[in-house]
């Protein structure tokens, strides 16, 4: 098979090869780096992404460019093995557009069987599927799987899902063993239907470390059934994170429309380190089973993790459960809410959430948005559960949210309609410069910052005091 290896290479690069060469040391891995290029669209032979793939070193780049091979969709046949440890796969065209690899329901698209990082850029990764037959053994990633990192940018995986009877279905768009970065990416329609046991993760899931950034989880279906037929504790219809090793972050992200058997963000021993959620939105997710919505933090070791709440909206998410008694005898009406967690929350919106319950005297509808220990200032959250303590300064007024609509920048937001209690109400104690949507929309204006992952931009100056 051949295999066009081109990458002009750094003088300083250069340098370090020479003179590792002259002292008659082993090169760096560096120094064999190079530019792979796809030559065509067909699923096998020589010049296809699969060998092209399997003739690459250690931190090459394999391109994908339509110029060169005169197509824009790969079709595989079957999953393409990936055993580099550090390998980068692009769209190179300028930087701009995006070039689609369908797995076309044969499998998932990549199994990448090394441990360190695998670079994708400028992909549309969809249709993989994976089909889970021995309820014995687990089944991970629908459509890419990682034993290492795993960093998506400008890059969609999509219509990805795991079915069938395993102990245990995890990531039905995205598995990554060691950490997950995403940049500017979207992970939506991504499904789990295990009938077997647990799912967890229908579009993303991730241990270890969290780096999500301008980007959206949308649309991922979770669904979990034991062999008894009742259903499976599972978490995580968009997001399920686990043993958590260092600090973390979702920022500038929307996470919305996910559906499952417990919330959309699902975390799981939290072991060192918080996460945080900046700038960010949650909304329009809904439990099918369960009644945890939005956020759930829970461990083996019996704390709850630390979770960062900053300048972020969490609102219009529906829990559904049944009134039963928990493994710590507190009742999961109790836990109805959005957000489960002990956690700081600063000058964000957590509102408008519904719990309905299915109690042993019928079925009720309870306004509930947060359980646990509450620290921080500056929020609207208009109903907290009998447990939880809040911030004295909590507004408890609707915050008059406008739907989740593209109101500039890469992800969607809600706007708030005139008279909301979010304006100029917030503060910018993280020091944010911009809101979620990112450049071109300050954080503060005028001085003055709104609570909630949208910031108004523009005000009247003269009665930004509030007199009329």
């Amino acid at each position: 098979m051949s295999t066009i290896r081109t990458k002009p290479m750094s003088r300083r690069h250069l340098a370090a090869c020479i003179a590792a060469a002259f002292a008659l040391t082993a090169f760096v891995p560096e120094c064999f780096a190079a530019y792979d290029n796809v030559q065509n669209c067909n699923d096998t032979g020589s010049g296809s992404l699969r060998a092209t793939i399997a003739n690459a070193a250690e931190n090459d780049t394999i391109i994908l460019n339509p110029t060169n091979m005169h197509c824009s969709v790969v079709t595989l046949g079957s999953e393409i093995v990936m055993p580099q440890n550090d390998l980068t796969v692009k769209y190179n065209a300028d930087n701009q557009g995006i070039f689609t690899v369908s797995a076309n329901s044969a499998g998932r698209a990549f199994d990448h069987t090394g441990t360190g990082t695998l670079k994708i850029q400028r992909l549309q990764i969809k249709y993989g599927k994976v089909d889970a037959n021995n309820n014995n053994a687990g089944a991970y990633g629908g459509c890419i799987r990682s034993a290492g990192t795993i960093d998506l940018e400008s890059s969609i995986v999509r219509n990805c899902t795991i079915t069938g009877a395993a102990s245990l279905e995890a990531g039905g768009g995205i598995y990554a063993a060691k950490g997950l970065i995403l940049k500017f990416s979207a992970i939506k329609n991504n499904s789990l239907n295990n009938t077997y046991k647990a799912s967890a993760g229908a579009g993303v899931f991730v241990q270890r470390y969290l780096a999500a950034s301008y980007s959206t989880i949308s649309g991922n279906t979770l669904k979990g059934t034991y062999s008894s037929g009742t259903p499976a504790v599972a978490g995580g219809s968009a997001l399920n994170f686990e043993y958590v090793k260092q600090p973390s972050k979702i920022d500038h992200c929307t996470i919305s429309g996910n559906l499952g058997t417990t919330g959309a963000i699902y975390i799981f021993n939290p072991e060192n380190g918080n996460i945080a959620l900046t700038d960010s939105t949650i909304s329009g997710n809904s439990t099918s089973s369960e009644s945890f919505s939005a956020i759930t933090s829970a461990s083996s070791k019996f704390y709850l993790g630390i979770i960062d709440i900053y300048n972020s909206t969490i609102a219009f998410n529906l829990g559904q459960g049944s009134k039963r008694i928990g493994p710590l005898h507190q009742t999961y009406y109790n836990y109805s809410t959005a957000v489960v967690a002990d956690a700081i929350v600063s000058s964000s919106i957590i509102a408008n959430n519904t719990a309905y319950i299915s109690g042993l005297t019928g079925s009720q509808i309870k306004a509930s948005d947060i359980l646990g220990t509450i620290l921080g200032s500056n929020s609207i959250i208009r109903a907290a559960t009998s447990a939880t303590t809040l911030p004295p300064d909590t507004i408890g007024a609707d915050p008059l949210l406008l739907p989740l609509a593209n109101n500039g920048g890469p992800t969607q937001t809600h706007a708030f309609r005139d008279g909301s209690p979010a304006f100029g109400n917030g503060n910018n104690n993280g020091n944010f410069s911009t809101d979620q949507r990112g450049s071109g929309f300050p954080r503060a204006v005028n001085g003055a910052t709104d609570i909630g992952a949208f910031q108004l931009q523009v005000r009247d100056v003269v009665f930004a005091s509030g007199f009329d």
